[in-house]
């Protein structure tokens, strides 16, 4: 006599069929994060290579640069033009208070 398959057989392969399925599943998700670049087609092109190389017009320019002290940025730029000579010719010109508001005197 053959033995009668029970329900435990038929919840046992329902499990194996399952266990296979989500282990599929997950291990699709795995290879699909691992391979999917984060970077758009547009970043990608964007993205140029480093070079380690520097330019000799670059250094040049470095060793080139003006230095100001504190003193020259400090002192205001005056620039002899029509407008800056009647400005100066003002004889009371106005003042700022500490709060801020512009008196004539």
């Amino acid at each position: 006599m053959k033995p009668k398959k029970t329900i435990s057989a038929h919840v046992l392969m329902l499990g194996l069929m399952t266990l296979l399925a989500v282990g599929s599943f997950v291990s699709f998700q795995i290879y699909s994060a691992l391979t999917k670049s984060q970077i758009s087609e547009l970043q990608q092109k964007a993205i140029k290579p480093l070079d380690g190389n520097i330019k000799e017009e670059v250094v040049q320019n470095l060793t080139g640069r003006r230095w100001f002290n504190r003193l020259e940025i400090d002192r205001p730029l005056v620039i002899n033009s029509p407008v800056a000579t009647e400005a100066s010719k003002v004889e009371n010109p106005p003042t700022a208070t500490e709060t801020g508001k512009v008196v004539e005197e």
